[in-house]
């Protein structure tokens, strides 16, 4: 097997289109923190309107080690332990990870 050069953890999840003010601040200070931290790659937080007309949301955090991805899974800020705290009624919540090759 070839080695990464970064390592992610993907999460996505569903949130009522009304209840996206509640989680959407809430979001934006956590990337601002997450900017902070040692190892970081990147983040994305990205969503589209769904049928239903609720949002689908897919949040990637990568970083450099799978050391440091290991720290952040354990840690408060894991995005699963974050985005629970909003109380947004979430639902299809789903996390991953994943290694980089290309």
């Amino acid at each position: 097997m070839a080695y990464g050069h970064s390592f992610s953890h993907v999460t996505t999840f569903s949130v009522p289109r009304d209840q996206w003010p509640r989680l959407q601040p809430l979001l934006e200070s956590w990337k601002a923190l997450l900017q902070d931290l040692p190892g970081l790659a990147g983040s994305d937080v990205t969503a589209h309107q769904a049928g239903n007309g609720d949002l689908r949301c897919h949040i990637r955090v990568s970083w450099l080690y799978r050391e440091q991805l290991d720290e952040f899974l354990e840690s408060e800020w894991e995005t699963g332990r974050l985005i629970s705290r909003a109380q947004a009624g979430l639902y299809d919540v789903h996390a991953e990870k994943f290694e980089h090759f290309i």
